[in-house]
């Protein structure tokens, strides 16, 4: 089963990831997906080849989703629904995906959303929710908070499945998976303060990449285990909606997918025959460990680090924390510990 997470432009590595299976010979029976995820895994799961998907986003510029719902804004101010028009975005979801139910693609797929009136999460494609078109579905699953409108189903309001829940582990392990590929498109190379902008959107934006992080970080640390292979492309500090380079994000995506799928641990899961797969640009690699350092300097010694980690890689019993694990192969390189430092005394090595 193929779990593909969320994380606006960066999801084109989930095309990337999907080549890197198809070289090796790797099929999944059901999708998950969730926001640029649902939108990826619809065009996989309706039968659209890779190269078809990529020349599709490929073209897709900003203007194409994100215009001023002008109109509103002016005649309702705050009362408007949203800042851009949900219409605009779905009429190029029609476009883009296949004009099918979710009972009619050629594999199960199921996308999450979050239900605005009690919290709820929802699976589109699950008896009682595969009777909305696809588009719908998908749209539900991509509309960001404030910027989009809800999609209304039954008298009842849905959002963006991320902001509940990113890479929908938990929701696969209940279909009976034997073994779940998951992409989480969460991961930096290096951990860097964002660049934050005191604007509306500028807020609303890193307000949610918050809210997502803090939700993968305790996902991960919940649901992989090893019936799961993760992915992790190193693309999380690309812009949610950077548009102008597709083709390296997807590259990203191989890259990586080819890297963990023909490691020793996954290959034994995935594929017959030798760990290291023949006409692969890549090696086969084991699970590798991340270094951690604290700065004495800047330490406080106020326990932060120590109570984030699942990985028990700090103790924080005296006057300045220490590291537990300098290598530590149980990261899930989630970031918790130095975005949590609040005097940025935490550094991560080897990602």
């Amino acid at each position: 089963m193929l779990v593909l997470g969320g994380g606006g432009m960066r999801g084109m590595a989930h095309i990337g990831v999907l080549r890197a299976m198809r070289t090796l010979g790797i099929q999944y029976d059901a999708i998950v997906g969730t926001s640029i995820g649902s939108l990826v895994g619809a065009m996989a799961a309706g039968g659209r080849e890779i190269e078809e998907m990529e020349k599709i986003l490929e073209k897709v510029s900003k203007e194409d989703y994100f215009q001023l719902n002008l109109v509103k804004l002016l005649l309702k101010g705050t009362r408007a629904p949203s800042m851009y028009r949900g219409e605009t975005f779905k009429e190029r979801l029609s476009e883009i995906l296949p004009q099918r139910g979710f009972d009619e693609l050629e594999v199960p797929f199921f996308c999450n959303a979050v239900r605005l009136e009690n919290g709820g999460n929802v699976f589109f494609g699950t008896p009682g929710f595969d009777d909305v078109p696809l588009e719908d579905g998908v749209y539900a699953s991509c509309s960001l908070p404030g910027v989009f409108e809800p999609y209304e189903h039954d008298g009842f309001h849905y959002m963006d499945g991320g902001i509940v829940d990113a890479v929908p582990l938990r929701f696969a392990k209940t279909l009976g998976a034997d073994l779940i590929i998951a992409v989480d498109l969460s991961i930096k190379s290096t951990f860097k303060t964002p660049d934050y902008k005191s604007r509306v959107l500028s807020t609303m934006y890193r307000a949610f990449e918050i809210v997502e992080e803090v939700l993968v970080e305790h996902s991960l640390h919940m649901h992989v285990d090893y019936q799961t292979v993760l992915i992790q492309p190193k693309v999380g500090h690309l812009s949610r909606f950077d548009f102008t380079d597709v083709a390296d994000v997807v590259r990203r995506g191989e890259d990586e997918a080819l890297r963990v799928l023909t490691s020793h641990a996954a290959t034994r899961n995935l594929v017959p025959g030798d760990t290291i797969i023949e006409g692969l640009t890549c090696p086969a690699q084991p699970r590798d460990f991340v270094s951690i350092h604290i700065d004495p300097a800047r330490c406080i010694g106020c326990g932060m680090c120590e109570m984030v980690c699942e990985t028990d890689a700090f103790w924080a019993g005296a006057e300045r924390a220490t590291v537990r694990k300098l290598a530590n192969y149980e990261c899930t390189r989630d970031h918790a510990c130095a975005r949590n430092c609040p005097t940025d005394a935490i550094s991560l090595g080897n990602l």
